[in-house]
């Protein structure tokens, strides 16, 4: 999307391999925690915390890329799990912390997690390294009494780490879905209107937990994931054959744009009491083509949050995935020539950095700008030409007019930039082409698409077309709806061609 689409297809495997930024209490909590295994070992007076067993905790760090998580047993009967981040997670929405109170039957099971932990290989790995490293600290009995250990998650060895995930990942389940709610933070797409031109996007959120929670209104932040993200997307279109996956459907960016409800949140800070809802509202545009009809809504917030007693997975930065909305919006984008100005002008700024190169193949109808490398510098074409989905681009020679208009040419191997619609026709059969798609108009008529337009003199017989030559004396720039000059006496039969916005 655009911003919105790499949010919702964003693949764990990718987040396992970028290298994140820290944030700055994440890096401080590992200075104090993360040492070597031998040097790290001390001794808890008070001895085993309870008859209830040892106790341990798992801590992975996040960043910008990806939130935290932790995993801890208190050594009594109380199962805390927690994690920032849900983007990509087949059960988990929002963000949360959830205590699970544990019966007798559970306690073997933390004694064999801590076992596991306290066992004599548990890093006998020296290799594996993650950045930030990920880590843990467990209570082994040394001696008679309980010593306090730590290292590092990525050094234990594949058989020890899947015993020990196992029995984790169960309890993890269990506690977000039987466990008291200490902390639940959920957002979810509400409503999408169409109001005087403009797109009016509402998304919720929600604590269910039993903490306050705050954050900066998203109108303030930057649109990016290091300083805050906001956006929502259609992931399937329902009808009558059920869900139909779609890309490059509707897709909404909300961080930075403007919040039309600001009044609501003093200082522009959003509190959410225990069990309260927020409705934020925004006034912004599409980011691709869409159909009218029923959509299932998902999306993403990249955010930095503040709740109430600062648990460690849930400070600072944190990354929703929301709760999936259906919702049914009656009308295309762009419908009029002024949203489709307005989408050309957000698709033409993507495109730019995805030129189709000699022998690529074109994703999309459209016409495209030649542009020529050479030395180090790049020169483009004055003229557009028409490309088809599925066209190839030749590996030859292009020799087209260059844009500064002034008669030298481009002569060699191009890439190709996306600069505007295609000629549309508004049927199978038809010549008329959708109002704002055409490449050619008559002297005299109403300009149908903003932009620069040149004459063109045709020097052949009607039936071919493509015998002009271009009069590079009468370059205009016209709004959409401005009459096309008129021919010269002396031009002979003359038309206008569009060269670009």
């Amino acid at each position: 999307m655009t911003a919105t689409d790499d949010l919702l297809v964003r693949s764990k495997a990718a987040r396992k391999d970028c290298v994140p930024l820290r944030i700055f209490s994440t890096v401080v909590l590992l200075i104090a925690l993360v040492f070597s295994w031998n040097t790290t070992a001390m001794a808890d007076e008070k001895g085993s915390s309870s008859p209830g067993g040892r106790k341990f905790s798992l801590f992975w760090s996040g960043g910008h890329e990806w939130g935290s998580r932790e995993i801890s047993f208190d050594g009594k009967r109380r199962f805390y799990y927690a994690f920032g981040d849900s983007l990509n997670s087949g059960s988990e929405t929002g963000v949360g912390a959830f205590e699970l109170s544990l019966q007798n039957s559970d306690l073997a099971e933390m004694e064999d997690a801590v076992k596991v932990l306290c066992d004599k290989d548990i890093q006998k790995v020296v290799s594996e390294t993650t950045d930030p490293p990920s880590i843990f600290s467990v209570e082994c009995a040394e001696s008679g009494r309980n010593v306090l250990k730590r290292g590092l998650l990525g050094r234990i060895p594949e058989d020890l780490k899947n015993k020990l995930y196992e029995i984790t990942a169960r309890y993890s389940d269990r506690a977000y879905a039987e466990g008291k709610r200490v902390t639940k933070l959920d957002f979810s797409p509400y409503k999408i209107d169409h109001q005087n031109g403009s797109y009016i996007v509402s998304v919720k959120f929600v604590n269910s937990g039993s903490r306050w929670i705050r954050f900066t209104t998203p109108d303030q932040w930057p649109g990016t994931a290091v300083g805050g993200r906001l956006g929502i997307g259609a992931v399937s279109k329902l009808g009558n054959n059920g869900a139909q996956d779609v890309a490059d459907s509707w897709a909404f960016a909300l961080g930075g744009k403007t919040l039309l409800n600001k009044g609501e949140f003093q200082d522009g800070v959003v509190t959410l009491k225990p069990g309260e809802t927020k409705i934020l509202t925004f006034q912004t545009t599409p980011d691709n083509k869409a159909a009218k009809g029923e959509y299932e809504f998902s999306g993403v917030a990249f955010m930095s949050i503040d709740v109430e007693g600062r648990p460690a997975a849930l400070s600072g930065h944190v990354i929703l995935g929301p709760i999936k909305t259906r919702i049914t919006i009656d009308r295309d984008y762009p419908a009029t020539p002024q949203e489709r100005e307005q989408w050309e002008a957000t698709h033409r700024a993507d495109m730019s950095l995805l030129p189709i190169m000699p022998g690529g193949t074109f994703a999309e109808n459209g016409l495209y700008r030649a542009v020529r490398v050479a030395s180090g510098s790049r020169y483009r074409s004055l003229t557009l030409k028409p490309f088809k989905a599925g066209d190839i681009a030749t590996s030859d020679n292009v020799k087209m007019p260059m844009e500064q208009g002034n008669g030298v040419e481009i002569n060699g191997p191009v890439q190709w930039v996306w600069e505007g619609s295609a000629p549309t026709p508004t049927s199978p059969s038809s010549f008329d082409c959708e109002d704002g798609t055409q490449h050619y108009c008559a002297p005299g008529a109403a300009c149908p698409r903003s932009g620069r337009w040149i004459a063109r003199l045709r020097t052949g017989p009607l039936h071919q077309r493509s015998t002009y030559r271009y009069d590079m004396s009468r370059i205009v720039a016209l709004r959409r709806g401005q009459p096309m000059p008129a021919t010269r006496a002396d031009a002979g039969d003359t038309d206008w061609e569009w060269i670009g916005a």
